[in-house]
């Protein structure tokens, strides 16, 4: 279904929305978080005059945000039970993050019949894996790299809190190096050793790598990816599209 779409993601770190349009990016929009949400989300509403909205969201929001898209416009907020391409077997589906299904329902659209895991860098490092039968799997969590320096900073006594960088060293030569050489040579060995698990168990599958902490890893990982940092909006607009022609 062809037409202007706007997709919102609440994250942990960052709320933010993408205006799609015909089932491209147009444009990307972050909301400021320490203003009230329903008047950020209002002036988009206006300037770009969108025929439906999706909400993923994995943070609690205002209701009245729910409320009002619900009265102005045909409005999906995604959950397990949403209408999807694709099949749930997650044990607890209720818990599975909406962010991880849209993620898994942009590798499905990408690579249909074709396993598919999803590595998603953001918060917590995400991995979900897309059967080639069309089920989502289930997959793993585990800290992602902000977490992992806030860690290392509040159990300890004397160790500084250490931002990211692209540039880091296997031999870290001070306390700061050293803590770099740790986390992100410790994430990246992680990423590779989960893909390389998740190739002894299912062979060939196709690797899709994003999320807000991207641009650290893509070019250290050993194996083909695919590195797109808008996947998520992608899954989202599939969702919607799937959505809003049921209703037409």
């Amino acid at each position: 279904m062809n037409g202007r779409f706007l997709c919102i993601d609440f994250g942990n770190s960052r709320q933010k929305c993408a205006v799609m349009h015909n089932g491209a990016l147009q444009l990307e929009i972050f909301f400021s978080p320490n203003d009230d949400i329903l008047p950020q989300v209002q002036q988009v509403m206006q300037t770009y005059a969108p025929q439906a909205v999706i909400l993923s969201s994995v943070i609690h929001h205002p209701p009245a945000l729910e409320a009002w898209l619900k009265q102005n416009t045909y409005f999906v907020k995604l959950s397990y039970q949403t209408p999807l391409p694709i099949q749930l077997t997650y044990e607890k589906p209720a818990t599975l993050g909406v962010d991880r299904i849209a993620l898994a329902v942009a590798a499905w659209k990408q690579f249909p019949q074709q396993h598919s895991l999803v590595i998603g860098t953001g918060s917590a490092i995400t991995y979900t894996f897309v059967h080639k039968s069309g089920e989502l799997l289930g997959g793993g969590i585990s800290p992602g790299i902000d977490m992992r320096f806030k860690a290392l900073q509040a159990f300890t006594d004397k160790l500084p809190l250490v931002e990211a960088s692209t540039q880091y060293a296997l031999v870290g030569y001070n306390t700061t190096q050293s803590i770099l050489s740790g986390v992100m040579h410790g994430t990246v060995a992680e990423i590779n050793g989960m893909i390389q698990a998740y190739a002894e168990k299912y062979g060939n599958f196709n690797v899709l790598l994003t999320g807000g902490n991207l641009e650290f890893f893509a070019s250290r990982l050993k194996n083909k990816i695919f590195a797109n940092p808008y996947l998520l909006y992608q899954g989202l607009n599939s969702i919607l599209e799937l959505n809003a022609l049921d209703q037409s």
